[in-house]
């Protein structure tokens, strides 16, 4: 099998390749970090009492930029 160049993938191209071969942990893990890189994933810490809080925040504030109709 060859070797799969995550590095040289976009971030849309990363998840589309982690969503075709679900199964495989690295396509998952680089898909991850592209995502974090990007600044669109949102990530709540359990050690941190506010992170559910922050978390709700930060996914309203990005869904009054994409209003729905």
């Amino acid at each position: 099998m060859s070797q799969i160049d995550y590095a040289s993938m976009t971030l849309d191209e990363a998840k589309r390749y982690f969503l075709d071969n679900r199964h495989n942990q690295e396509a998952f893990f680089a898909y991850m970090d592209k995502l974090e890189q990007s600044g669109r994933a949102i990530v709540i810490d359990p050690t941190d009492p506010e992170s559910e809080a922050k978390a709700i925040s930060a996914i309203q504030q990005k869904l009054d930029l994409h209003p729905q109709g």
